[in-house]
């Protein structure tokens, strides 16, 4: 059981008013997806940078000329809430906490809602940034275009960690997954630990850049071998290059366990006392969207189900695989996850 501890975010949520907008009417509070949430969550997401996902195809990318476009996908997007998506499917209790902003945060809920997953909407100014996804089904090519979202103030991040305080108090992970959105430095990352402290719970890092280099104690980091040679300072081309940049950035940041994600080679997964090269999955890859989100959220599920990092690691590996087989960022189901591994995950 993990000691449970107070924060001096655990008062924020009372001492910081949310963005006035409502006149006289008094101002929001954090919006619950669901109020009856039956059990309480063993894991939180933090994504700081949602997104409102769509994907559609054109027969050919061109400028100028007006493009006919297929039928769009819409999907809730962003790291943590993805991983929070995932967790829903593999039966795993889970919150996810994000900024809410404008029409499109209140649709990106409303799709959260009507996939079961339970969120709290941490409303702020702006507007919810858009990611679209368009295939060229001429070339094949797939072209991502990520629009900005809202600037967050140091007010709007102390009321998402104080949401995270408030719904946190049984969980055993806290997720911060996703880029970092204009106005929060990479030295928030040092704030969700001091939280995940307070509650007790292990703290789960993906997120990129200064970001990744700020981290003093996490429980596991997900950097891609690109962000880990960014991290180290050079090119690792070959495994064993691999291993030992891990093992230095293990060190530097003082993390339980460092797991490095490489595409199509799959992932090497490093402790202080081990490193396991676990190949990646033979797949029909449709596309990535969301691969690396798969992958934290297999790794999070297993260890709630108490197994060790390997174990676990090697159902992220599992779910990786099936997400790159679906479309955008639809997700897979459980009988498609079976192709890719044995564990029973009803039990």
């Amino acid at each position: 059981m993990h000691a449970r501890a107070t924060s001096s975010y655990a008062t924020a949520r009372s001492e910081v008013a949310p963005p006035s907008r409502y006149g006289d009417r008094g101002s929001p509070t954090p919006e619950w997806s669901d109020r009856r949430l039956g059990r309480e969550p063993r894991v939180l997401t933090l994504t700081m940078s949602p997104a409102l996902d769509d994907s559609f195809t054109v027969p050919r990318l061109t400028p100028v000329t007006k493009m006919r476009c297929s039928t769009p996908r819409f999907d809730p997007g962003g790291g943590g809430i993805n991983v929070a998506r995932i967790l829903n499917v593999l039966g795993v209790p889970s919150l996810a906490v994000f900024p809410l902003a404008g029409f499109l945060g209140q649709a990106l809920r409303h799709l959260l809602d009507l996939e079961g997953v339970h969120s709290v909407g941490v409303p702020v100014h702006g507007e919810t940034r858009q990611a679209h996804q368009v295939v060229d089904q001429e070339t094949g090519l797939e072209y991502r275009f990520v629009l900005p979202g809202p600037t967050l103030s140091v007010v709007d991040q102390q009321r998402c960690l104080a949401a995270v305080i408030e719904q946190g108090a049984r969980a055993d992970y806290l997720v911060l997954s996703g880029s970092f959105p204009a106005g929060v430095s990479a030295d928030f990352v040092l704030d969700a630990e001091a939280v995940a402290r307070a509650l007790g719970a292990r703290l789960i890092l993906d997120t990129s850049g200064d970001a990744l280099s700020c981290s003093r104690n996490a429980f596991l980091i997900k950097p891609s071998i690109r962000e880990l040679e960014e991290l180290v300072g050079h090119r690792l081309e070959h495994t064993e290059e691999q291993i030992q940049g891990a093992r230095t950035f293990l060190a530097d940041s003082g993390s339980t366990a460092v797991v490095v994600s490489r595409g199509h080679q799959g992932v090497i997964l490093v402790t202080s006392e081990t490193a396991e090269v676990l190949p990646a999955h033979a797949t029909d890859v449709v596309n990535t969207v969301g691969a690396g989100d798969a992958l934290v959220a297999g790794i999070v599920a297993g260890l709630c189900r108490g197994w060790d990092l390997v174990r676990a690691t090697r159902l992220g590996v599992a779910c990786s695989a099936t997400m790159t087989e679906t479309v955008g960022t639809a997700l897979f189901t459980p009988s498609e996850l079976r192709r890719f591994t044995n564990e029973d995950l009803t039990r």
